[in-house]
């Protein structure tokens, strides 16, 4: 193993994904609420250190915190970074920004607004928590987010097809300049960890293996774009062209580049592997396929030649039986030892969700947050009498001991 290399961090992230706008038979997502870590967050927070993480990816309620545009409260967020501040020996990566907007921001990410709003609000938290926290994520998941709200038509602002993808790609990579930018004004010494949902793409058949180079490129766009990479000789240039974004729009990118501290890999062995091919009809489909830790490592090989900085697996987890969670942990630590000895500078692991979550379902179903749960978490999360009660599982005692013994 690399000598170099500090030892192996191992985080957890608590699922905080807040899309609370809502349309005719939607409820508000709010992982928080549905989870009950608003009241019982620093039990959470207990169990995290008690499993010997020293990191955890943490999500700030934006939509909360500033529900009149210009006007702060800090008061909930102020009792859990004072939490941190007391308790150095759990380091937030704190998640700006995680899908959802405030209601006063209408059209969401497709406001004018949106990248000055949240490089504003980014620039607050900093100026008030900035003299201890250190590591911030701008914006999780660009290509989900992108995907949810701009190809899929599933959150708002509802748009559908490539071209809603490229349009939302586009605003948010200006609001994560900006918050970039806003942030190291008042944080100069700032780590940005910029994350990511990550894919591989593969394909057995010959004619399509420009197909699916393709799409394992489109994965991508967002860290090109940030960049400044995308430009006239770039693969994707003529596709976000043709798809409606113009050459004045990647331009900006191009003048106001911007190069992340740490590459977070988000890798979910059920999610993140998809096999191209042609269905019956002819069409060309890209369905799921169950990856592996060769999977998980090959798109790590990828970012780390590519960009030449520090990676770090910022979420990973198995949705199923405790077995089988227990096998994915087993796993990613022989993968990161693997890329470790290849002198790959793989800082972390993140066991993401820390605790099991509601289903983003549950915006459409009608069904109760007791009957959305999936399990994911190293807690297991049990409705007894209206409490979410927060049980060890055999999961967090095998990260327990994989912590306490890692180098």
């Amino acid at each position: 193993m690399n000598k170099e290399l500090e030892p192996l961090v191992w985080a957890v992230g608590i699922e905080n994904t807040f899309v609370t706008q809502t349309e005719k038979g939607e409820r508000p997502l709010d992982e928080y609420q549905l989870t009950q870590h608003y009241t019982y967050w620093k039990e959470d927070l207990e169990k995290a250190r008690a499993a010997g993480a020293t990191m955890i990816r943490y999500g700030i309620p934006w939509h909360r915190v500033e529900k009149t545009e210009g006007v702060y409260d800090w008061s909930w967020v102020d009792e859990v970074m004072d939490y941190f501040s007391s308790n150095r020996s759990l380091v937030p990566i704190i998640d700006l920004m995680h899908y959802g907007t405030p209601d006063w921001l209408h059209g969401e990410f497709l406001n004018g607004r949106y990248p000055q709003a949240v490089s504003r609000y980014a620039a607050s938290f900093a100026r008030r928590y900035g003299h201890f926290i250190k590591y911030y994520t701008p914006l999780n998941e660009p290509y989900v987010n992108a995907e949810f709200c701009g190809w899929n038509g599933v959150w708002p602002p509802y748009q559908k097809g490539l071209s809603g993808f490229y349009r939302l790609i586009v605003q948010l990579g200006k609001g994560i300049i900006q918050t970039v930018e806003s942030v190291s004004k008042e944080v100069p010494d700032a780590v940005f960890v910029h994350v990511d949902a990550t894919k591989k793409y593969y394909t057995r058949d010959e004619k399509l293996e420009d197909e699916a180079q393709l799409w394992n490129e489109n994965s991508m766009v967002m860290w090109e774009l940030i960049q400044g990479k995308i430009n006239s000789e770039h693969p994707l240039y003529s596709f976000l062209l043709d798809y409606g974004i113009t050459p004045s729009e990647l331009e900006v990118f191009l003048e106001n580049p911007t190069e992340p501290d740490v590459i977070g890999v988000n890798y979910y062995p059920q999610f993140s592997v998809h096999e191209v091919k042609r269905d019956n009809m002819g069409n060309i489909i890209t369905p799921h396929i169950l990856g592996d830790e060769e999977d998980m490592s090959d798109i790590i090989r990828e970012f780390y030649w590519r960009y030449k900085k520090p990676v770090m697996i910022t979420e990973t987890s198995f949705r199923g039986s405790e077995y089988d969670r227990n096998q994915w942990l087993e796993a990613s630590k022989k993968a990161c030892m693997q890329l470790r000895s290849e002198g790959l500078p793989v800082t972390g692991v993140t066991w993401f969700p820390f605790m099991d979550l509601v289903d983003w379902e549950y915006r459409t179903s009608g069904k109760s947050v007791e009957d959305e749960l999936l399990p994911f978490g190293l807690i297991t999360l049990v409705m007894k009498d209206g409490v979410l009660v927060r049980e060890k599982n055999s999961v967090y005692r095998k990260f327990q001991e994989l912590a306490k013994n890692s180098d």
